[in-house]
């Protein structure tokens, strides 16, 4: 995949979800004045609004490992963020296993027997390709929030600062929102301005990340970087 193609694939999804949020929008509120949004439209505005962010921000990510995927990288070339976020089947399966009924010595027999298995995993994966697998790497938990983007960024690689710091709180009013009124613990009015300024503040967000996957792969972020280079994540 290249640039050009990544970057229209992206700016193809975000472009179909921003519309329909639009046209929801508008059916909902059509020319009422800001006093007089119903508290219903504004919540199911921000039911949609969240889904449309999770859906986005999953299948840009994924269009980022993809990409990187393509490049055929080993150990020695992708930067260590990723190497790990490849293992992460591997972590997994070190963590867990056995059962109540497992005794003490069995556990520590299974657990030896793991890491000696991990290690072998880790010795051929150094030594071939490595294959990221998006639904793991860039798993929203079924709740996407700042916490999960922090977690994703650093999988793959990516600064924290990448994302304008203003974006973080308007992503948890989102979530929290959205959680509240599923849970039927949200019922009363919210603001209509405070609903506008945290729209306006995630459909920015969703801008940037097409800037920041388009910007990563041009660059190659995704590859070590040289000690001292400015391109270093």
């Amino acid at each position: 995949m290249n640039i050009s193609e990544l970057r229209a694939q992206l700016e193809e999804d975000l472009a179909w979800r921003l519309d329909e949020l639009r046209r929801l929008r508008n059916a909902l509120l059509g020319n009422l004045e800001e006093d007089s949004w119903p508290a219903s439209a504004i919540r199911a505005l921000i039911v949609m609004q969240y889904a449309h962010l999770e859906g986005f921000v999953r299948n840009a990510f994924s269009l980022y490992v993809t990409a990187i995927n393509g490049e055929v990288l080993d150990a020695s070339n992708i930067h260590p963020n990723l190497f790990a976020s490849a293992m992460i089947s591997e972590f997994e399966s070190l963590r867990t296993g056995g059962g109540e009924q497992e005794s003490e010595d069995a556990r520590l027999t299974r657990r030896a027997r793991k890491q000696v298995e991990f290690v072998k995993k880790l010795i051929a994966a150094g030594k071939s390709p490595l294959s990221i697998d998006s639904d793991v790497a860039v798993s929203m938990e079924m709740n996407f929030g700042t916490d999960v983007l922090r977690r994703t960024l650093y999988r793959l690689g990516l600064a924290e600062d990448s994302i304008n710091n203003s974006h973080y709180s308007s992503l948890e009013f989102i979530r929290n929102a959205r959680n509240d009124i599923g849970h039927g613990s949200r019922r009363e009015r919210i603001s209509p301005r405070m609903f506008e300024a945290h729209r306006v503040k995630c459909e920015q967000f969703m801008n940037d990340i097409v800037r920041l996957i388009t910007t990563a792969v041009t660059e190659q972020w995704y590859r070590v970087q040289p000690i001292g280079s400015s391109g270093a994540r």
